[in-house]
């Protein structure tokens, strides 16, 4: 089974906000994954957040499209695509495809504030999870070698 350790980050621009203030409240849990996101959406964690961030193309080139397909590669822990329900730009990424990948790959998929905090606690109970299991090294005793 693969290191599922990474998580896919994208929002439409009025959703930003949410998206950075939720990072920022639960740091440790970002810390402890790899990034992905759309060129537009990346520029903004690191720009305002200081993480690493692989980004793919931008939305307006299919970057959107990129990151869905490797929902697909049974490598990917959860998506975040916080949208704008009132009204996306016709510019910004289109969510209908992660709808189906996710379900198919039975991968999270948080579409509003309530469901990023909810898949944000998850992500860290599986952290804790893997930091108990036996023969973890950061849980095995150093004095015993």
């Amino acid at each position: 089974m693969p290191d599922v350790r990474t998580v896919i980050l994208i929002a439409h621009r009025r959703m930003e906000k949410a998206l950075l203030k939720l990072m920022q409240k639960e740091r440790r849990v970002f810390e402890n994954y790899r990034l992905l996101s759309t060129q537009e959406t990346g520029e903004v964690i690191e720009r305002e957040l200081g993480f690493e961030v692989t980004s793919v193309f931008p939305a307006r080139r299919g970057g959107e499209i990129q990151l869905c397909g490797l929902v697909c590669s049974n490598s990917i822990a959860a998506v975040y695509f916080l949208r704008d329900p009132i009204g996306a730009a016709g510019d910004e990424p289109d969510i209908h495809p992660f709808y189906r990948a996710c379900d198919l790959n039975s991968v999270p998929l948080a579409t509003n504030l309530v469901t990023a905090v909810a898949v944000t606690q998850w992500l860290g109970r599986k952290l804790a999870d893997e930091a108990e299991e036996p023969g973890n090294a950061e849980t095995d005793d150093p004095v015993v070698a």
